[in-house]
C-alpha cells in the first residue's frame, strides 16, 4: 500500500475541508473528504484520519463513516430472518423475527444517521430513559422487561458492529450495566380454583373452543405456542402422555407431559372429528389473546393473561410437593439444568403428575 497523503484547504464561501488520499494494494486511489469548522480543526481531523489509517488501513477509514442505519441494514440482511431449521435444530434466523423487526424500527428512529463511532454510553442511557418514560401504543406504561428486551437486541447490534471493526468497543461496555433483569416486576397472578370454575363456565357459545385449550394449559403447563402447534400424532392416549417436540419448544428441547382425566375427556371429544395424525389438536393458528381477554372480562377476572395459566400449573405442582427440579422439567425450563442432570424423570414421573392433578381436580 502506497504512503498516504493529507492536507487541509478552504473552498469558496469560507468552507474548510480535510482531505486524505491513499492507494490500496490493488492500485485503486481513494479520497476521503471531511467538512471541518476551521483550519486548526481540519488539522486535528486530519491527524485522526491518519491515526485510523495507521491502525487499520483503508477499512478503518471507511468504518468511521458507517452510520447506524447501515448497521440495521446489515443486521436485517444477515440476521433478521425467519428461523431456518435442519434436523429440528435452528441453524439461522430468529424464532421471533417479527417482534425484533419492531425493535429495529425503534432503533432507527432514535439513532438513524448517527455515526456508529459517535454513539456513546450516554446516548444508550438516554435511549433507555426515554423508552421507560414513553407509553405503549395502548397508552399504557412501558414495562421494564420490554425495555430490557429492546436493549438486549441493541447490544447485539453493537456486538456485530464491534466484530466487524465498525466500532472500536461496544458502547454498552463503557459504563455500568443498562439491563437490570432483577428489577423487573415478576408476574404473580395465578388462577384460584373458584376462578377456574368461573372461567370455564363462561366457555360457551363463541367461547366454547377455548375450554379445551384452557384446561390443557392449566393441566400441562405448556406454553401457548406449544399448544397451538400440538398435533394428534403427539398424543398417546394409551399411556396418557403428550410429547412436546423439540421443534415446537422455546428451548428446542423435547419433553413429555401427562394427560389428566378431564383433559382426556376434552381431547376425546375433539378427536371425534375427522382428523389426521398431522392435524392441529386445537385447530388454532393465530393468537387467542383477544378472545381470552374478552372471556376474562365476561367472567369478571381482572389482570389475567393466558400465560398466567402456566404459572398456575407450576404453583399447583409446588403445592402438591413436587421438587423445583421436577417442576422445571415439566415446564421445559433450562435454568435448573445442573439440577436436572441429577433427576431421572422417567415415564412414571411423567404420569405421576397427571395422577396427582386428577386428585386435585376432584377436590375442587
Amino acid at each position: 500500500m502506497k504512503p498516504r497523503k493529507g492536507y487541509v484547504y478552504e473552498e469558496k464561501a469560507g468552507r474548510w475541508y480535510a482531505r486524505f488520499t491513499y492507494t490500496d494494494n490493488g492500485g485503486k486511489r481513494h479520497n476521503v473528504k471531511r467538512r471541518v469548522q476551521s483550519k486548526s480543526h481540519g488539522n486535528e481531523v486530519l491527524k485522526q484520519l491518519i491515526r485510523e489509517f495507521d491502525k487499520g488501513g483503508g477499512e478503518q477509514i471507511e468504518a468511521s463513516r458507517i452510520d447506524f442505519n447501515h448497521l440495521c441494514d446489515f443486521y436485517e440482511k444477515h440476521y433478521l430472518m425467519d428461523a431456518k431449521y435442519v434436523n429440528n435444530r435452528k441453524v439461522a434466523g430468529l424464532r421471533s423475527a417479527s417482534g425484533v423487526r419492531g425493535y429495529v424500527k425503534v432503533f432507527r428512529e432514535h439513532f438513524g444517521r448517527q455515526k456508529l463511532k459517535d454513539v456513546t454510553y450516554e446516548h444508550l442511557r438516554t435511549f433507555r430513559n426515554e423508552r421507560l418514560c414513553s407509553s405503549t401504543h395502548q397508552s399504557k406504561q412501558r414495562s421494564l422487561s420490554t425495555v430490557n428486551r429492546e436493549l438486549a437486541y441493541l447490544r447485539r447490534l453493537f456486538n456485530i458492529a464491534e466484530r466487524n471493526g465498525w466500532v472500536g468497543k461496544n458502547p454498552f461496555k463503557k459504563g455500568d450495566a443498562l439491563i437490570h433483569s432483577s428489577d423487573e416486576v415478576k408476574r404473580e397472578r395465578i388462577l384460584t380454583p373458584s376462578e377456574e370454575l368461573n372461567l370455564l363456565s363462561h366457555c360457551t357459545g363463541r367461547r366454547t373452543h377455548l375450554r379445551p385449550l384452557i384446561i390443557a394449559a392449566i393441566d400441562t403447563g405448556c406454553r401457548q405456542g406449544e399448544l397451538f402447534k400440538l398435533q394428534w400424532r403427539d398424543i398417546e392416549f394409551a399411556t396418557g402422555v403428550i410429547t412436546i417436540r423439540a421443534f415446537n419448544t422455546k428451548t428446542m428441547r423435547e419433553r413429555s407431559v401427562s394427560v389428566t382425566n378431564r383433559l382426556r375427556t376434552e381431547l376425546e371429544e375433539l378427536v371425534k372429528r375427522d382428523t389426521s395424525p398431522k392435524d392441529l389438536v386445537f385447530g388454532i393458528k393465530t393468537d387467542v389473546r383477544g378472545a381470552f381477554r374478552r372471556l376474562c372480562r365476561e367472567a369478571g377476572l381482572a389482570g389475567l393473561r393466558f400465560h398466567d395459566l402456566r404459572h398456575t400449573h407450576a404453583t399447583r405442582l409446588d403445592e402438591l410437593g413436587f421438587s423445583l427440579a421436577k417442576i422445571g422439567g415439566q415446564l421445559g425450563h433450562t435454568v435448573l439444568q445442573t439440577t436436572l442432570r441429577y433427576v431421572n424423570r422417567d415415564m412414571a414421573a411423567v404420569q405421576q403428575v397427571g395422577i396427582e392433578l386428577d386428585k386435585f381436580n376432584v377436590r375442587i
